[in-house]
């Protein structure tokens, strides 16, 4: 019973893993154009809308990479415990 939830599970991990993956890249790619501080005068206003909005974006990536990392590092908790049970029963 234990071990047929654990290969679904493993196939749910990899993808939430990959996907975990996938925002990371995105979000230090997204970040090259992040500058930290950036001085404007009223010619500048383009530019000052355009870092607000790649703020917003990595604020929100940020947000999404916390979710998918706890998200596979409790469903690979929960695999391996799932295989520690599994195993001990079978003993």
């Amino acid at each position: 019973m234990i071990g047929s939830l654990i290969e679904p599970l493993l196939i749910v991990w990899g993808a939430v893993t990959a996907a975990f993956a996938v925002v990371v890249v995105w979000k230090s790619l997204a970040g090259f154009r992040e500058a930290d501080v950036v001085i404007l005068d009223s010619v500048e206003q383009k530019q000052a809308q355009e870092q607000k909005m790649t703020i917003a974006r990595m604020q929100s990536l940020v947000t999404w990479a916390k979710i998918l990392g706890i998200a596979s590092l409790a469903l690979i908790l929960l695999v391996g415990g799932l295989s520690v049970y599994s195993s001990l029963m079978a003993s």
